[in-house]
């Protein structure tokens, strides 16, 4: 048993009521866990109370702790960006989201196959968060499209569901499938729907399911990607969050944050009545391509925006 417990239990009570992150530490010093709080004394002292419901892998992270670190910030948003870039950067054993970026692929269509790549080249979209889900959706496209890589049995198959297909070119078909891939207007889902009408009016109604189930997916997929690139190329978004300034005297205030190209440019506290005026600059030099280790941040930033109902220009 953890001999450390009362300790962390008392450092825990002292902990403010703020938006913060914690980071758990072992008996060598090495963090183990950061997590967000919106309270940073309710959160943290919860992992030293008993409670049947706290998961094996928690129970295990806690029999290991001996200490903690904690950073109070203005916001949960703030808590939310400042515990994704501290998981990309000391990669917590216990941390699972946000902890491995490097996974994630770009994937490159230019020679009419699918190719994922670790980095970014001149042909290439993405980057990815899912890649575990591109064998699917490769396979997917493939038989929508009717390419070149399905056996002809399948193929044949698939001729009776989409005749049409079969008059396509190859660059009208791979147009198609690279759209999917940048969030663009692509045919795909007209095509699938197709497919599914078919295979419903046949009596196939397993084939139809498991096609309705691998068309979730790929949707899901498409709609993230779209988002994404949406808010990445957005010029200005506002995004403004409350934050309790005194809560002895009730007192209110908004945080603006003001991000351009997906990344946060100017950030201001002010009183609700009080205007927030950012600086609008029409110099778009500091625009750069998506990489990988932005993609947890701005899915955060995309989260609040629809969260809170934002101004996007």
């Amino acid at each position: 048993m953890n001999k450390d417990i009362e300790k962390l239990k008392r450092k825990a009570n002292a902990l403010p009521t703020t938006p913060g992150i914690y980071l758990m530490k072992d008996q060598h010093g090495t963090v183990v866990y950061v997590g967000k709080a919106n309270s940073l004394k309710n959160r943290v002292t919860s992992y030293f109370r008993k409670n049947q419901q706290h998961a094996n892998k928690t129970l295990r992270m806690v029999h290991n702790i001996t200490d903690f670190d904690t950073v109070a910030v203005d916001t949960e948003l703030d808590a939310l960006l400042l515990e994704c870039q501290m998981i990309q950067q000391l990669h917590p054993m216990y941390n699972r989201q946000m902890n491995h970026f490097a996974n994630y692929c770009y994937l490159d269509l230019s020679g009419h196959q699918f190719q994922c790549q670790e980095t970014r080249t001149e042909t290439s979209v993405g980057p990815f968060r899912r890649p575990k889900q591109l064998p699917l959706l490769f396979q997917l496209l493939s038989e929508t499209y009717q390419l070149d890589t399905i056996n002809p049995i399948a193929k044949a198959r698939l001729e009776k569901q989409l005749p049409a297909a079969r008059l396509r070119t190859d660059s009208e078909k791979w147009q198609n499938i690279r759209c999917f891939f940048t969030g663009e207007d692509t045919d795909f889902f007209r095509l699938c729907q197709q497919r599914l009408t078919y295979l419903t009016e046949e009596l196939l109604f397993e084939q139809a399911q498991i096609l309705n189930q691998q068309l979730t997916i790929a949707n899901h997929f498409y709609q993230e990607i779209k988002r994404i690139n949406q808010f990445w190329q957005a010029p200005d978004v506002i995004i403004q969050v409350p934050m309790c300034v005194d809560n002895a005297k009730d007192l209110y205030a908004i945080k603006y944050y003001h991000i351009q190209f997906g990344q946060v440019q100017e950030t201001k506290i002010c009183s609700p009545t009080e205007t927030f005026n950012p600086r609008i600059s029409t110099d778009h030099s500091s625009r750069r391509p998506l990489t990988k280790s932005d993609l947890d941040p701005v899915c955060i930033l995309i989260n609040y925006h629809h969260r809170l109902g934002i101004r996007m220009d």
